[in-house]
């Protein structure tokens, strides 16, 4: 069973070092993904909000103008 294995050589095999080296890496690609979607997540959320708050002062406005200025 061993024979059907390609041949490793000392260079083949991974150190501790590259493993650090390589969760380092990806540590930082993953902490680097969660910024980009948490920054997409935001910047798509910005307009609906101030869409949604524009509405609401809009209606707050009128009811309070009708409360002033309505039939009594």
């Amino acid at each position: 069973m061993m024979e059907m294995l390609p041949p490793v050589g000392s260079a083949d095999v991974a150190t501790k070092r590259d493993l650090d080296q390589l969760r380092e890496l990806l540590g930082h690609k993953i902490e680097n993904s969660g910024l980009r979607v948490r920054a997409d997540f935001e910047s798509a959320m910005r307009r609906p909000l101030a869409v949604l708050l524009s509405a609401l002062f809009s209606v707050a406005g009128i009811l309070i103008a009708l409360s002033i200025f309505g039939p009594h």
